[in-house]
Order: structure tokens, then C-alpha cells, then sequence
């Protein structure tokens, strides 16, 4: 018997020897052999390789604080966790170059204190979120700030990691929310640390927006970008340069913006411009199509309370033709739309105001899943009109916006009058269905000025005219107010992008907008991650709440029947191998 127990006992000491050599050969060669497996069905914490890259090729510390500890209910301790599980896989391709803490902005209980802190956060581009939780003693309110700050070389950025969603649950929006992690923080370090900043510029001359209405706009993405405002001026090369080689005495053409805006342009373009944005386009300039097709104008009902649509001749519409698009002189009312206050009598001497759904200012959602629309909260159209998409050879076609399938669609000239509020809408009459407001165009395009120039013009060296665009992107929105945001005429000042003064609601156009313009000069392939899904999983509430006492008696007996179980077998066992 002693015989045995020695032998055992060597064993056991060769086991334990070979175990630890194993493990220090383990340890050795993962120094050199670095790998991160992923086990879930839908690759939530697999990095894509151009958020791996962005972290690899980080050449000093990107630090990032976030704002979302403290007591939250359980959805937003899931998103915390989540983000948490994201930095941290950034991190670990980052070669140390990735720092991340977690801060509870309404941790101190001096009142003066917290609102220094949240102003502070508000001003660095932060929005709050407030929730209202259950207790013992009913309902208490709660400041939320779901957002982090980006650090690198003294630049700042705020990313705000919750999205918002008008008419979702706000389990939803969480999951959408989780969803866009890994692409919320890939584009923040690329925005930081990209060494070549993309320039755009906004077109003026036809009576486009002015400085003042784009002013949100151009706000947000000189964050991003080198923002411009140019006139075409009928300039040849306002929008390209021409470079004459020496050795041959030849020209080549370079394109001075990676992108243009043409926002809302209410004058007759001469063919001398359209040239240079066909061009501009030929050698691979990409195009935002901010068109009214029609002009209507709420300043037009504060004098009177009926206007006329009519349409507008801005010469654009065999370009865009031969692009691929027809931009249709027509106006599209919505029952899904934003409600504007009207004058419905007198109290005292105070005018009294009402409420009342305004058809002519829609809700525009995503028409699918693409990147730049992807969990992207509805946007505020005003004006709107339905485009068609035409068959081009070698153009693929993406609807980015739609309205819902309860619109309208009149042809200007059409009339408009603010007493259509005070009638209940005949909604057999909006049955026209969801109409595109929104197209991606990508491909080869055609110049519409191939076959249609003399040849001195195609010929001359100078000039170097292309008949088709190498591959490129466009896109095509048939409403300019899209980009437009409040000015206060009185004061001058400008409200943010989509945030509406009336409903206090901010809409989804400013996202869009920088979603559209990070997609058309984006060539890394960022924009792709958006696109990706996460299957939402959650506690069914109808059959948790009909079956808790069976569900809490299950998870409490279960595991302690089974620890009873494994002792008495592993009891009588032991008996049984002792006992011989």
C-alpha cells in the first residue's frame, strides 16, 4: 500500500511539472503570437481590419474618458459594459497606445459642482440624456451624459455613444446604440490622428444657402474637414487645377476638393458651370445634391395664408438625367410629419397658439440598412419632392431616405394654405406610398457634355476634357432644407442643425449630413463598420412577469439540488473505491 502511494505520488509530481512547462511554453510563445478568439454568433467583439489598423498605426497615446458610470438602470449599465468591452479590444491592438477611464460626471453631492461639470461637458459638444427611473417612492429623474471625450496631442473630440431615435423603444436604441460602438471610436481616432485633413467646400452663385443658414453645418464639419465657400464664376479652374509638365508640355488635372455642396440653389446655372462640375466629377470630385426642384417658402405664409409651389428652372436636370436621377417638379405631403404652431384665437391680449401636424414638413427615415443611413434618427424635410432613379449602364443605385407610405404627391404649381390644418385630412388621398427623397449614386459616370462640345473645346490640351468619371459617388437629395438651420433674423443667431424651435426636438439631419459627406471621402472603408448588426436579446416581460415565482424557485432549488447530488455520488464513490 505504501509502495502504491510513492508511485502516486510521483506521478502526481511528474503531472505537475509537465503542466508547468507547459504553461511556460504556452506563456512563451504567446509573447510572439498575439490572438483574440471570439466566440459569439455574430462577431460583436471582432474588430474589422480598418479599426485594427487605425489602432496599430497609433504613433502616441489616444486617451479617452468616458462619461458613463454611476448608478443606471440596466440598459445603460449594458451599454457601459459594452463600451467598455469595445475600448478595451482597441486597446489591445493598440501596442499601449490606447487609454480609456470611466467617470461619473454627477458623482459630487454639491449641486454647484455638478452643473459646472455638466456645462463644461456641454460646451466641449456632450448632450444629456434624462432618465426617469422607478423607486420605492415613485418616479425619480436622472442626468445622463452617454458620451466620451477623445484626447490625442492636445486635440479634442466628443462622440456622443447614444443614439437617439424618434418613436424607438429605448431598448432599441441601445441596441443600436451598441451596434455603432466600434465605428463611433474608429471614426473618432481617425478623425484625430488623420494627417491629410479632406477639404470640401460649399458652391454659392446660383443663390444657394447662405453662410449664416449652413453655419451649423459648416461648424461640424470643420471638425473633420478644411471647409470652403467658392464661387464657380464660370472659373475653369475654381474647382480643378491644371498642371503643364515641362518635359512634355502636356496638362494633368487635379481636383482641389474632395467634395462639394451644392445646397439649395435658387438661380438658373449657366452651361459654363455645369462644364466645371461635370469635370470636376469626370476626374473624381464627389458631388452632395442639395436640389428643390420647386420653390416654396414658409416666409411666404406669415404674410398671407396662402402661397404657390412653383417649379424652378435651375437648368440641372439633363445632368442629373444623365447621372442616373429626374428630380420631379412636385411637392410630397406626409401624414408622419413635424407639427408647426398656428394662431387660433385671442386670450386677453396674448395671441393663442396651437399645435397642429404640418403635411408639408415630413419625417424622413432610412430607406435601408446602408452605412450612412444605418440607426440614423428620422430627419426634418420641409418642401420635399420624390425622386426617380433612371437606368444607366455601369451606375448602382442606393435610396437613402423615404417618406412614409401615407404621403401625397401634387404637381406644381400647386397651392398651399395654412388653413389645411383645421381640416381632418382625407387619408384615403394619401395612398401614394413611400417616396424616395434620397439616392447614392456610385460608378462610372458619363459627362453630359460627351458628344455635345465642339471639337476645339475636346481637344484643346488645356482644357483636357473627360467623356466618363473613374470610379465615384454622388449623392442626390431633392430637399435643400435638409442642410439648412434656423437663423433668428433679429439677432443672427443660428440654431443647431435639425433641432426644431418648436417641438424642442432635435432631428437626425445634421448626423446625416456628416454621414453623407464622411461616406462620399472616406476611401478606408470606415464607413462599412456601421453596417454592422448585433442580434438584440431580451427577457420576453409578458412571461417573466406571469412566471417569476416558478422562474426564482427554479434558479434557487436547481443549482443547490445539483451540489447535492454530485456530493452523495461523489460520497458513495469514495466509499466504494476504499472499501476494496
Amino acid at each position: 500500500m505504501v509502495e502504491k502511494n510513492a508511485v502516486n505520488r510521483k506521478k502526481d509530481i511528474i503531472f505537475l511539472i509537465i503542466g508547468i512547462i507547459i504553461i511556460i511554453l504556452v506563456n512563451y510563445i504567446g509573447s510572439f503570437a498575439f490572438e483574440r478568439f471570439d466566440l459569439t454568433s455574430e462577431k460583436r467583439y471582432t474588430l474589422s481590419e480598418t479599426s485594427k489598423d487605425l489602432a496599430r498605426n497609433l504613433d502616441d497615446i489616444v486617451y479617452v474618458k468616458v462619461y458613463l458610470e454611476g448608478d443606471f438602470p440596466a440598459g445603460f449599465k449594458r451599454l457601459r459594459d459594452e463600451t467598455k468591452e469595445m475600448l478595451d479590444e482597441f486597446r489591445a491592438y493598440s501596442n499601449g497606445n490606447f487609454e480609456y477611464e470611466f467617470i461619473n460626471p454627477s458623482e459630487s453631492s454639491d449641486t454647484k459642482i455638478r452643473d459646472k461639470i455638466y456645462k463644461q461637458l456641454y460646451k466641449q459638444g456632450l448632450r444629456p440624456t434624462d432618465l426617469n427611473t422607478k423607486t420605492d417612492d415613485g418616479y425619480s429623474n436622472k442626468i445622463v451624459w452617454p458620451g466620451a471625450i477623445f484626447s490625442y496631442r492636445g486635440k479634442e473630440l466628443a462622440t456622443q455613444l447614444l443614439k437617439s431615435q424618434i418613436g424607438a423603444s429605448r431598448e432599441s436604441m441601445l441596441n443600436s446604440s451598441i451596434e455603432s460602438l466600434e465605428y463611433e471610436i474608429a471614426n473618432s481616432i481617425n478623425n484625430l490622428t488623420v494627417i491629410n485633413i479632406p477639404k470640401v467646400a460649399f458652391i454659392e452663385g446660383h443663390g444657394e444657402l447662405s453662410k449664416l443658414e449652413t453655419a451649423s453645418l459648416a461648424k461640424s464639419l470643420a471638425e473633420f474637414y478644411v471647409v470652403d465657400r467658392i464661387e464657380l464664376n464660370e472659373n475653369l479652374n475654381s474647382l480643378t487645377e491644371r498642371v503643364m509638365h515641362d518635359s512634355t508640355k502636356a496638362f494633368s488635372v487635379k481636383i482641389k476638393y474632395n467634395a462639394i455642396i451644392i445646397a439649395k440653389p435658387n438661380y438658373k446655372f449657366s452651361e459654363k458651370d455645369k462644364f466645371i462640375i461635370d469635370q470636376y466629377i469626370m476626374y473624381g470630385g464627389r458631388v452632395v445634391w442639395l436640389i428643390d426642384p420647386v420653390f416654396a417658402s414658409m416666409d411666404s405664409l406669415q404674410t398671407a395664408n396662402i402661397t404657390m409651389a412653383i417649379p424652378l428652372n435651375l437648368n440641372l436636370d439633363d445632368q442629373l438625367f444623365t447621372y442616373g436621377v429626374r428630380i420631379n417638379t412636385n411637392i410630397v405631403q406626409d401624414l408622419q410629419c413635424v407639427p408647426i404652431p398656428i394662431i387660433t384665437g385671442v386670450v386677453g391680449n396674448q395671441p393663442k397658439q396651437e399645435m397642429f401636424p404640418w403635411f408639408f414638413f415630413p419625417l424622413l427615415t432610412p430607406a435601408n440598412n446602408h452605412p450612412i443611413v444605418n440607426n440614423l434618427n428620422a430627419l426634418k424635410g420641409e418642401f420635399v419632392s420624390s425622386i426617380d432613379t433612371i437606368a444607366k449602364k455601369g451606375i448602382r443605385k442606393t435610396g437613402l431616405l423615404k417618406t412614409s407610405q401615407y404621403s401625397k404627391v401634387s404637381n406644381a404649381p400647386t397651392r398651399i394654405g395654412l388653413d389645411m390644418v383645421r381640416f381632418e385630412p382625407d387619408q384615403t388621398q394619401f395612398n401614394k406610398g413611400s417616396q424616395s427623397i434620397a439616392v447614392l449614386l456610385e460608378g462610372n459616370f458619363e459627362s453630359v457634355f460627351k458628344n455635345r462640345i465642339t471639337p476645339q473645346i475636346k481637344d484643346a490640351n488645356e482644357i483636357n476634357f473627360k467623356e466618363e468619371s473613374v470610379e465615384n459617388k454622388m449623392v442626390v437629395i431633392a430637399d435643400g432644407d435638409v442642410a439648412k438651420n434656423y437663423v433668428n433674423k433679429r439677432t443672427g443667431e443660428y440654431f443647431p442643425l435639425g433641432f426644431d424651435r418648436y417641438t424642442r426636438q432635435e432631428f437626425g439631419n445634421k448626423d446625416f449630413m456628416l454621414n453623407v459627406l464622411g461616406y462620399l471621402c472616406d476611401d478606408s472603408g470606415l464607413m462599412s463598420v456601421r453596417s454592422k448588426k448585433l442580434k438584440i436579446r431580451l427577457l420576453d416581460k409578458k412571461i417573466l412577469k406571469n412566471d417569476k415565482f416558478s422562474w426564482q424557485l427554479t434558479n434557487t432549488i436547481l443549482p443547490i439540488g445539483l451540489v447535492l447530488l454530485f456530493g452523495i455520488a461523489h460520497y458513495f464513490d469514495r466509499k466504494k473505491k476504499f472499501t476494496k
